[in-house]
């Protein structure tokens, strides 16, 4: 089964189970599994699928990730957002996975599809959101409002 897609992000969202598609999809399309493990090692605050601004995202470097330093591996990072760009209007994108911690968002799964976005000129995008103690939920609510 393919999990990978926002319809099927949507569907566990709207059956209260976020965090099982979170898992299915890092585990299988989403080859993640070094997330989905460290995931589990604590109890985390699932908000769930939901709609942020691209605004959100303005402490997090535009282009390459910085633990990108090879060209080659740089190179690499925006031909995959060029292919992106040219199979959206055909694609379920699946929502960034976003984690809220230290008055900050993190972009934990997803940065071709954010720097995708910001090429785009998208301004809201789906994501789920997460965030680990009561402190950070707290603040992330506030946030919110």
């Amino acid at each position: 089964m393919k999990y990978g897609t926002l319809t099927q992000a949507k569907m566990y969202h709207d059956n209260g189970k976020i965090e099982e598609w979170l898992q299915l999809f890092l585990r299988n399309d989403g080859k993640n599994i070094e997330l989905a493990d460290g995931l589990q090692l604590e109890k985390r605050e699932y908000l769930g699928l939901l709609k942020l601004k691209m605004s959100y995202f303005k402490d997090i470097k535009e282009g390459a990730p910085e633990y990108l330093v090879s060209e080659n591996d740089i190179d690499y990072f925006f031909w995959i957002v060029e292919n992106m760009k040219h199979c959206i209007e055909d694609w379920d994108v699946p929502p960034l996975i976003v984690e809220y911690r230290d008055d900050k968002f993190f972009v934990n799964d997803g940065r071709h599809r954010l720097e995708m976005y910001r090429q785009l000129g998208v301004k809201v995008v789906d994501v789920v959101l997460w965030t680990t103690g009561e402190e950070n939920k707290r603040k992330l609510l506030e946030v919110l409002r």
